[in-house]
């Protein structure tokens, strides 16, 4: 093979195993954005080497899950005003889009569990987020587009660690639950033009409440 070394040694192995593991509890929200990371501590939690823990930050960072924090070290990142702007403005094109690919596409079953888990949304819970990820992954689904599935899919692990925050703020699941049946509604009607306009008042009241949340959490920061 002319020289070609392709060997996959067990450190490397180790490394992803530790990207792995810190990227999901980003993106799970066990380290919440904002939380100061210290080699010491991971080194502690995973149980591998300081030298594969540093490696797996240096990934993450380039990954932008990780940046500096304004003291020092690292810390999980904490979107900028500026950066949810952008990403909600794309979100506002894409899901009205989504919404009309799942009516035109989706299976009468996919609907249905739409609705299903739309009656799981509880305003008295703790927490929402599985919930609300699990609402939008069926509608991905039902669209029958892996590069729209791909690019929203994107967009949404980017705010994943906010939605967590910002699903607790008093009311806002009552107002999301709401929105969803108004979708779900229209999505059974085959309005494709009342269901794109519900999705983006749905998606400009989450970027209001993702802002909150992130100003919340970067005060926590601070």
């Amino acid at each position: 093979m002319g020289g070609l070394d392709l060997r996959v040694t067990q450190d490397k192995l180790v490394r992803d195993k530790v990207v792995d593991a810190l990227r999901q509890a980003i993106l799970d929200g066990a380290l919440k954005p904002g939380r100061r990371l210290t080699e010491r501590e991971l080194t502690e939690l995973t149980g591998v080497s300081r030298t594969s823990v540093r490696e797996a930050l240096r990934r993450l960072q380039a990954e932008g899950l990780v940046e500096e924090s304004p003291s020092r070290g690292l810390r999980v990142t904490i979107p900028t005003a500026e950066e949810i702007e952008q990403i909600y403005e794309i979100r506002a094109e894409l899901e009205p889009l989504a919404v009309r690919l799942f009516i035109e596409r989706a299976s009468r079953q996919e609907v249905d569990e739409l609705a299903c888990v739309q009656d799981e949304l509880n305003p008295e819970a703790e927490s929402n987020k599985d919930v609300l990820d699990r609402f939008d992954r069926i509608l991905l689904r039902g669209c029958r587009n892996p590069m729209l599935e791909e690019l929203l899919g994107g967009l949404y692990s980017r705010i994943h660690a906010l939605r967590r925050v910002s699903a607790a703020t008093p009311g806002r699941i009552t107002v999301v639950r709401q929105e969803y049946a108004d979708l779900i509604d229209a999505i059974r009607r085959g309005s494709v033009a009342e269901a794109g306009e519900v999705a983006r008042r749905h998606v400009t009241a989450a970027k209001a409440s993702a802002k909150v949340a992130m100003s919340v959490l970067a005060q926590e920061a601070d």
